[in-house]
């Protein structure tokens, strides 16, 4: 006997068992188990949400945004632009004035001293 005349033989011993706890059931039973089937065919044919159906839309805007943000993009040689509207007014006035503000006249020891000293020892 091979492999697939004991297999043939198991599936037609477990038919037969199968059918006779079938045969053994009552009618209320039988009937409960017909109605849960044709329920879960009916929720089969159901039409539902499918996540699998979003994934190439998702995945297509997703290389749109990239695509964009890859364009817009300065080149690795170009400067950023000034930001100019980010200087307040007042400090936009006093740069464009061309007034000397002679801070750098008054107290030049205090200066040189500044320059020299060393601010990561916590004393001055």
């Amino acid at each position: 006997m091979n492999v697939n005349d004991r297999d043939k033989d198991l599936e037609s011993v477990a038919r037969s068992v199968f059918d006779e706890s079938v045969e053994r059931l009552d009618g209320a039973t039988r009937s409960r188990l017909t109605q849960a089937r044709h329920a879960a065919l009916a929720e089969l044919e159901r039409p539902r949400f499918r996540l699998a159906s979003w994934v190439p839309a998702g995945a297509l805007a997703g290389a749109a945004v990239l695509a964009v943000m890859v364009w817009t993009q300065p080149g690795p040689g170009v400067a950023p632009e000034p930001a100019l509207a980010a200087v307040p007014a007042d400090d936009f006035e006093m740069l464009t004035m061309g007034e000397d503000l002679d801070l750098l006249d008054e107290d030049v020891g205090f200066y040189a001293w500044v320059a020299t000293a060393d601010m990561g020892s916590g004393q001055g």
